[in-house]
């Protein structure tokens, strides 16, 4: 580690924390107008197409995952029935599919996949949703063992997703499985139909990598079937909390009672296609927001309709909901420039450019709507600007990073080592795409274990001038990925940090007292 580390008592913690989270956008901004002018980001070559069979659903899964614990990370992609999935290694300036030998690959059609840790051996393991069930592969050295979960998933259904959090802080990871109604008997536009949707399942660990289905007793069923879920500490309280992102339903928020169980709680959200969802701190006030895709402007309103009731009312808008703490949202989508975009998937908050600011990636096109076989969307690539203190998003082609295909989600990871976060396109029916971040402003990296212990854990850094925004490790985001877990704080031109504060979900916090500017800092 760079600097020297202390732990400091809880009751100072929380005195630290109000000070750490009292965030001042007026430096960041100063800082990032510094910067030159962005520099279009390297295209990578990938020697991986994924190819979509009719007959399951049109999606893949995507994972960040250092499978030998050398410190670089390979991208698990899934592929379609009756294709192999691929690992993803950056080699000589490109994308090589490592996956031969390597134990990982199935021929059924794979959709979301989950890297971590879930048998505390040093080795990440990886969690892989199937079209016929959710595997587990141990990961022993890089050679992985695979496992059928036995999941009671209900009749014609498929899990889409995997998240993990140790609900109940034994130590433990537990397992929230989203669940989808099978391709074969998917109606579209489907909103009050109970046999069409399909509850979701809650997984509590043994402790011996065998799991109990809490689902009824803790009251996370859901009432739709869903895209991906993410587990995210939504209150500062330690525990993470559960946002479910559902097709044809409303957005579903759970607060975690500490005992195991959820309670629901309001979200400001009517019917919609909720799709792709991210998780951060937009308006550094040290607390997630929310953001969620949906069908957005590239279909007509009345052509989704389907079953909706009269006194019911569906949106295709966008949805970025600001966590105005205590389980209160505010819906700011117009706010930050997000109202009147097209069809969207997987999205990612990520300051990509280094400038201090979070920007936002967000994945388009559909396969399934004939428009978007002729006129594809380029998918988006919005930079936040902080003008007088208000946060906007604005559409930009300067990172040249621009994605014309049938997009599924962005995923971040750190390809080539330099500290510096890199984009990659994960495509259905479509390549793998790549890019190399070459942004000159500089930044701190935080190399974040990728084990249960670590998930929900919160660094904010201070600077003489403020403090800029909080990160937190949050597993499964985007659409149906799981991205990198390292995490990178922009800072234009700023070149010194005073103090980096690393406050973990068991109470415990850390103060590292300059941390050095571009260079990785591993946390233990």
């Amino acid at each position: 580690m760079g600097a020297r580390s202390m732990v400091i008592p809880r009751t100072m913690c929380q005195k630290v924390s109000l000070v750490v989270c009292g965030l001042l956008l007026s430096s960041c901004a100063a800082q990032s107008g510094l910067l030159p002018p962005p520099t279009p980001f390297t295209p990578v070559p990938s020697d991986f197409t994924h190819v979509w069979k009719k007959g399951s659903h049109p999606f893949t899964g995507a994972a960040v995952i250092d499978i030998d614990g050398d410190g670089t990370f390979e991208v698990f992609v899934g592929g379609g029935e009756g294709q192999r999935d691929a690992l993803l290694r950056y080699r000589d300036g490109q994308l090589v599919n490592v996956e031969q030998g390597t134990g990982l690959s199935n021929t059924s059609a794979t959709y979301g996949s989950t890297a971590i840790d879930i048998d505390a051996d040093g080795d990440t393991d990886l969690i892989v949703a199937r079209d016929n069930g959710v595997y587990l592969y141990l990961n022993d050295r890089g050679r992985f063992q695979e496992r059928l979960l036995p999941v009671d998933l209900p009749a014609d259904s498929v899990p889409f997703s995997v998240a993990v959090s140790d609900i109940d802080h034994d130590g433990d990871g537990d397992l929230y499985v989203s669940v989808f109604v099978n391709a074969t008997r998917f109606r579209s536009a489907t909103f009050n139909d109970p046999t069409h949707a399909k509850p979701n399942r809650l997984l509590l660990n043994n402790g011996d990598l065998t799991f109990t289905d809490i689902t009824d007793s803790s009251g996370t069923a859901s009432k739709q079937n869903t895209f991906l879920s993410v587990f995210v500490d939504l209150d500062s309280d330690g525990w993470q909390d559960l946002v479910v992102s559902q097709n044809t339903g409303a957005v579903e928020i759970f607060r975690n009672m500490k005992d195991r169980t959820f309670r629901p709680v309001p979200a400001p959200s009517v019917f919609g296609f909720w799709m792709g969802l991210a998780v951060a701190d937009i308006d550094n006030d040290g607390d997630q927001d929310l953001f969620f895709t949906n069908v957005g402007t590239s279909i007509p309103l009345f052509l989704t309709t389907g079953d909706i009731r009269k006194d019911q009312r569906h949106t295709h808008d966008w949805m970025l909901l600001r966590n105005d703490g205590n389980f209160h949202f505010t819906d700011v989508t117009d706010a930050y420039g997000l109202a009147g975009e097209g069809f969207a998937w997987g999205a990612v908050f990520e300051d990509l450019n280094l400038d201090g600011h979070l920007d936002l990636f967000v994945a388009q096109n559909y396969i399934k709507w004939p428009v978007h076989n002729w006129f594809k969307l380029s998918g988006r690539t919005y930079l936040q600007s902080a003008e007088n203190g208000v946060g906007m998003f604005q559409h930009t082609q300067s990172l040249g990073i621009e994605n014309p295909h049938f997009g599924q989600s962005p995923l971040i990871v750190d390809l080539d080592g330099d500290g510096k976060q890199d984009l990659v396109w994960i495509n259905i029916d479509g390549p793998v795409r790549a890019f190399l971040n070459p942004s000159r402003g500089n930044y701190i990296t935080f190399v974040i274990p990728d084990t249960v212990a670590a998930l929900g854990t919160r660094i904010s850094i201070e600077t003489d001038q403020g403090t800029s925004y909080t990160r937190t490790v949050i597993g499964s985001l985007g659409m149906l990925t799981d991205q990198t877990p390292e995490l990178t704080f922009g800072l234009g031109r700023l070149e010194r940090i005073r103090r980096a504060v690393i406050q973990r979900p068991n109470g415990h916090t850390d103060i590292i007292s300059v941390p050095l500017i571009n260079k990785k800092t591993a946390i233990d």
